[in-house]
């Protein structure tokens, strides 16, 4: 039994030490991270945005986004391409490539970081985002499904250190799991929840 004990002493004090190496890491490089997954978060959202509503002006996509619905839907049936081809294009030759490139970036820097959660971010990161909505958990969201199982293995080791909640955990795993179910939401951290008739899930993560 005092082995065992012993043993359990040694992992925890390897975990604890592992773990505080990687955020006086994250600590010493947060700038240049930070501008980096800015860069590609920009990238991500911005080609996305261009394929819906074909322009880069972020202050005419935050306009059409806030029309009501009925609205918002005809503009952008207007801006639709003419040509099924052009969105096809971008998707295979601008999209999915750097999808790839930036998944492996995140993967490179969360082994090396543990992942940079917003939360984590902040607390050695005081200035303001480039852009408001930044988080680089959606470069995961739309990791290509070549990388799905080496996420699933690396994401539940960041889980099982601490570094993201079981609602980032189930979230992450419902979309590399091909959203096909909300069983690995329902797993980790969310439930199912009736109010004025509708089912909804929430998230029970502070």
């Amino acid at each position: 039994m005092k082995f065992k004990i012993l043993i359990l002493s040694i992992l925890i004090s390897n975990f604890i030490y592992s773990q505080s190496v990687k955020d006086s890491l994250l600590q010493k490089d947060i700038v240049d991270l930070v501008e980096e997954m800015e860069f590609m978060y920009g990238y991500d959202q911005i080609l996305r945005e261009y394929i819906i509503f074909k322009t880069f002006d972020k202050s005419e996509t935050d306009r059409i986004e806030n029309l009501p619905d009925s609205l918002r839907t005809e503009e952008m049936t207007k801006r639709r391409f003419k040509s099924d081809s052009i969105g096809k294009l971008i998707w295979k030759n601008y999209i999915n490539p750097k999808d790839a490139e930036h998944t492996e970036r995140m993967i490179e820097i969360t082994k090396k970081y543990g992942f940079p959660s917003l939360n984590r971010i902040k607390k050695y990161y005081h200035e303001e985002f480039a852009d408001p909505e930044f988080n680089p958990y959606i470069l995961l969201v739309h990791a290509p499904k070549k990388y799905w199982e080496e996420l699933k293995i690396l994401m539940k080791s960041e889980l099982d250190s601490g570094v993201i909640s079981k609602c980032t955990y189930g979230h992450l795993l419902w979309h590399i799991t091909g959203r096909k179910s909300f069983q690995p939401m329902l797993d980790n951290g969310y439930e199912m929840v009736v109010k004025n008739g509708k089912t909804t899930l929430k998230s029970t993560c502070n």
